[in-house]
């Protein structure tokens, strides 16, 4: 966020009642992995990406996580942010969710993740709370909202490799891997201003069905949905096949991507702001 920025922030947080210092709180949805501990032992531990987060940061917003929350909480939980985030995993999401048993068995699952992510996307496209999912965080949303998917996409062919190799750098897995084409006169190519653009692609999932409500806004080459959102475009509800969090300071289509992301936010917070003041003077 520049110093203009800042201080026009500040002055609409004054006008709606907003202390100067606030911002919007996104909640990082977490994952939940066994990692080797300094005993070399495997333990269960709770994550969350480190590079969503600083990207978090980096615009200005504050990530937060509420792990494990019960179903009945989450309409609670989800009152303290303006934005939920759902950031890529090695795990898979678990087949049943659309009706299939899993293709292979040395696939994993993060089964205590999607009884969280699942219930509140739907949650957040009832309530209009912003959303945004990348790789995995995209699977869910489109799973959530009645979607399937390709569970290897390797075992389809084709021209376009999606998929990282296991011995490059990690910079060189989240390079530009292929090129999407975005749909003309859509909602992406508003918020990109360019129709086709290299992207990151690390993943062996995708869609495959995509669900009802939702609408495809780029493809792969090879027809892979790599973008889509909710249908109702004042609802700002995003599921990205690649990475916009990763290197948003140097592409700017991803920069554009994740400023749209914090705009959605920043509305948030000054709608439930209003809100709250307008209440507070009927009742005064």
């Amino acid at each position: 966020m520049t110093s203009a920025d800042s201080h026009c922030a500040a002055a609409t947080a004054i006008a709606t009642g907003l202390p100067a210092e606030a911002v919007p709180c996104v909640w990082v949805v977490a994952s939940h992995r066994e990692l080797g501990n300094e005993h070399g032992h495997p333990q269960p531990y709770t994550v969350m990406d480190e590079g969503g987060l600083r990207t978090l940061v980096s615009r200005g917003l504050q990530p937060v996580c509420f792990p494990r929350v019960p179903a009945g909480r989450l309409p609670l939980m989800l009152e303290h942010v303006q934005g939920v985030m759902l950031g890529g995993s090695a795990t898979n999401v678990h087949p049943r969710h659309y009706a299939e048993e899993p293709v292979s068995e040395d696939m994993e699952f993060d089964p205590d993740r999607e009884a969280v992510s699942l219930p509140l996307i739907r949650l957040c496209i009832e309530r209009g709370v912003p959303l945004i999912g990348f790789c995995r965080g995209s699977h869910e949303i489109n799973v959530a909202m009645g979607g399937s998917l390709h569970q290897r996409l390797q075992a389809l062919g084709g021209g376009v490799v999606h998929w990282e190799d296991p011995e490059e750098s990690l910079a060189q897995q989240y390079a530009e891997r292929h090129e999407v084409g975005v749909v003309p006169g859509g909602e992406l190519e508003r918020i990109t201003g360019c129709q086709r653009f290299a992207v990151s692609s690390l993943h062996s999932q995708g869609v495959k069905r995509l669900a009802p409500g939702l609408v495809a806004e780029a493809h792969a080459d090879d027809g892979l949905v790599e973008a889509f959102r909710w249908h109702d475009a004042a609802q700002f509800a995003w599921g990205f096949q690649f990475h916009p969090e990763w290197g948003h300071q140097l592409h700017p289509r991803y920069g554009r991507i994740m400023e749209a992301f914090v705009d959605a936010c920043w509305a948030r917070l000054r709608a439930t702001a209003a809100q709250a003041a307008a209440a507070a003077r009927e009742t005064a």
